[in-house]
């Protein structure tokens, strides 16, 4: 972009008073009044009739040019961009024209009678070519897309003389002198003060630049930033790339544009704002833009949350610094919950943050994922005291695992993600575990639905789960993959073009996860299906056994206090299962207005082991 032609348009008076506009004006209220005479001439002829009449104007007005072309002035904003785009006088004649119709009541009336038709108030290049002919100007009967008004993005295309030119209203904003409407942004974060100097000068120069952002909001903060000292509007999305290519040499619009997973960018984009990982267009400048360190995030975090009077614990760290939010949405946020916090009548803690945050707008999976309230808390969980302890570790990584990487001085972005298995046999609490763990850290719980992630469609596949990678990421949730080994299976040998294509979406999946800076849990009944490379990227894998005798009498009497479960206590059931037979005993004690006695529950374990087909077999307790 040449900075020389920033501003041109707009700097003098309006367009009203431009006087080369009034020229076109005069000149046309001229060439109409002669046109009109000669038609009037030809209507009123002695002895006509109504026919006569009707075909007397034929021929009446010509379209001899006359030598002598109008003189313009030279200066003004209309001068100004005419010469900015290179307009011959033809087609600025025709702009001046369609202009003063849209703005003018008087001109567009003075269309309509020469029209002969009130209600044809826009000019028609049919009807313009013998008006102007009496200016010495020669228009066109057509502008299709290779004519210079429309190749550069001042007028649509005409198909044919009698069809109305109409002046867009980006042209007609231009025209008027209307100022851009430059973004207002707010105070720049110290972080991103050298990414906004350094896209200042690469767009001033003329290069197309893509700025990967770690940070969600960090795209329309720098968008905003280098629009507003350029002094630029930010352009409407989607725009003509030929509107879009004039706003911007005549320093009206900066194309820029925050791009999401899988958008392609627009031909007329300068300017392209995306994740971490979007693969830059060839010939383009690619611009890396860090989220802010833990400890700047930290020091954001107190700052608010110290102006906002919300006590700041040793949870901070774990609770907080793993959500990707901008400076914008810390205190955002924090404003949020100290007022949430006063409506219910009691002062904004670290849960109400926490809420606050989970709140926030921008979160959404598309569908590919479907979030859940976590309800079961780890207290509620009744499981065996090795799968407990190998949990708390999976807690303990997704709580500090951050930390961990800077006290090490491990930098990059692989492997920061804690990836874990849980593993065993179905109905054993691998699903619940993850609800808790969810809630444990108190974050959402996003439940990948695999249905919509894997496609038949090549490419498809890794651009959801982009999608769903990075969305979970910045919502700071927690991404359960349940059956993990449906997508993450293992590659097989190549016999034809399709098991080429297979592999190589599970080599993307393989890298993509690995990036992957949040929690993910993957559940599986056949651990062993997983593909070997992607065993190696999970950090943490925990075997879930079906409970014992203890265990399984303390899952009876979470569900049924009080009622006498020794007996189906004895059965070798799952979690999944106990869960299951208690719903049904009191559903049908419900249904009879009774309570659930053993002899009803005992049928309703019957049942559940028919389903699975098992033979009901009393055994000992160990």
């Amino acid at each position: 972009m040449s900075t020389a032609l920033l501003a041109v348009v707009g700097a003098g008076p309006s367009a009203w008073d431009d006087a080369r506009l009034v020229a076109w004006r005069d000149a046309f209220a001229d060439g109409a009044t002669s046109t009109l005479r000669r038609l009037h001439a030809a209507w009123q002829g002695p002895g006509l009739d109504d026919a006569g009449r009707a075909t007397a104007g034929v021929g009446a007005v010509g379209a001899t040019i006359r030598d002598d072309p109008p003189r313009l002035p030279a200066r003004g904003g209309f001068a100004d961009l005419v010469a900015a785009t290179g307009l011959d006088l033809a087609s600025e004649a025709v702009l001046a024209m369609a202009w003063w119709a849209t703005t003018d009541p008087q001109v567009a009336t003075v269309w309509g009678c020469l029209h002969d038709d009130p209600t044809r108030r826009a000019p028609s290049l049919g009807m313009l070519a013998p008006v102007l002919a009496e200016a010495g100007v020669r228009t066109p009967l057509a502008l299709d897309e290779t004519h210079p008004l429309v190749r550069r993005g001042l007028l649509g295309a005409v198909a044919d003389a009698a069809s109305p030119v109409r002046i867009p209203a980006t042209t007609a904003g231009l025209l008027a002198g209307d100022p851009p409407e430059v973004p207002d942004v707010a105070e720049l974060p110290r972080r991103l003060a050298g990414s906004a100097a350094a896209l200042t000068t690469l767009v001033t120069g003329g290069v197309r630049v893509l700025v990967r952002c770690a940070v969600a909001d960090d795209r329309t903060v720098l968008r905003d930033t280098v629009a507003a000292r350029l002094g630029l509007a930010v352009a409407p999305v989607p725009r003509p790339e030929a509107v879009a290519a004039l706003m911007l040499r005549l320093g009206r619009e900066l194309p820029a544009e925050v791009i999401e997973p899988g958008d392609v960018i627009a031909p007329a984009t300068v300017l392209a704002l995306a994740d971490p990982g979007h693969p830059g267009p060839g010939g383009w400048e690619v611009l890396d833009v860090r989220g802010p360190t833990r400890e700047e995030a930290r020091e954001t975090w107190r700052d608010a949350l110290r102006r906002h009077g919300v006590p700041a614990r040793g949870a901070l760290a774990s609770a907080l610094l793993d959500h990707d939010v901008s400076e914008r949405d810390v205190e955002a946020t924090t404003a949020r919950a100290v007022t949430s916090a006063a409506a219910h009548g009691h002062g904004a803690g670290l849960s109400d943050v926490l809420a606050a945050l989970r709140a926030l707008p921008r979160r959404d999976p598309g569908g590919l994922a479907r979030p859940v309230e976590p309800t079961i808390r780890w207290e509620d969980l009744v499981l065996p005291a090795a799968t407990s302890e190998s949990l708390r570790e999976v807690l303990a990584h997704a709580r500090v695992s951050g930390l961990a990487h800077e006290r090490l001085g491990l930098r990059g972005s692989r492997g920061r993600g804690v990836i874990a298995l849980f593993h065993g046999p179905a109905g054993t609490g691998k699903t619940a575990a993850a609800e808790a763990l969810a809630a444990a850290l108190d974050r959402d719980l996003w439940v990948v639905d695999l249905a919509r992630v894997v496609s038949k469609w090549l490419g498809e596949t890794q651009r959801n789960l982009d999608v769903v990678l990075h969305e979970a990421a910045a919502a700071g949730a927690v991404l359960l993959f349940d059956e993990a080994d449906g997508l993450f299976g293992k590659r097989g040998e190549v016999t034809d073009a399709r098991d080429r294509y297979a592999n190589l979406e599970i080599d993307h999946l393989l890298q993509r996860i690995e990036t992957h800076e949040g929690v993910v849990v993957l559940t599986s009944n056949r651990p062993a299906a997983l593909d070997e490379a992607f065993a190696r990227r999970i950090r943490l894998a925990v075997r879930f056994e079906p409970p014992d005798h203890e265990d399984r009498r303390r899952l009876w009497a979470t569900y049924l206090p009080g009622v006498d479960t020794e007996d189906v206590a004895r059965e070798e059931l799952t979690g999944g299962t106990i869960r299951a037979a208690a719903l049904a005993a009191t559903v049908l004690a419900l249904d009879d207005g009774t309570e659930v006695t053993p002899e009803r529950l005992r049928g309703a374990v019957r049942r559940e082991q028919d389903k699975q087909r098992r033979t009901p077999v009393a055994r000992g307790a160990r």
